[in-house]
């Protein structure tokens, strides 16, 4: 049997993850997990694979360097709110 055609509970896909049975519920009306409406209802094994891998790459990328361009991007952005919060404090006003 291929991993196509494998069907899964909440319970089981959450045991996977290692997660409770409402996280599952959330990734699912997220539409984050696809799932086969039913009574139970059912998580194809290879859509709950995609899933994680596409957690995983989401992981990866917020880990990877960031490059001098979005570090230069970030530092004037963060520029820009300390002088809007001094300008608005100096009128009397808080952000």
């Amino acid at each position: 049997m291929d991993k196509k055609s494998v069907l899964l509970t909440e319970p089981e896909v959450a045991e996977r993850l290692r997660c409770s049975t409402s996280k599952v519920k959330r990734l699912r009306l997220e539409g984050k997990l696809p799932y086969i409406p039913g009574r139970p209802l059912m998580i194809v094994e290879a859509d709950l694979e995609a899933y994680i891998e596409a957690a995983r790459r989401t992981a990866e990328a917020k880990d990877a360097p960031k490059s001098e361009a979005d570090q230069v991007a970030e530092a004037a952005a963060l520029a820009r709110r300390i002088w809007l919060t001094r300008r608005l404090q100096g009128r009397g006003r808080t952000p």
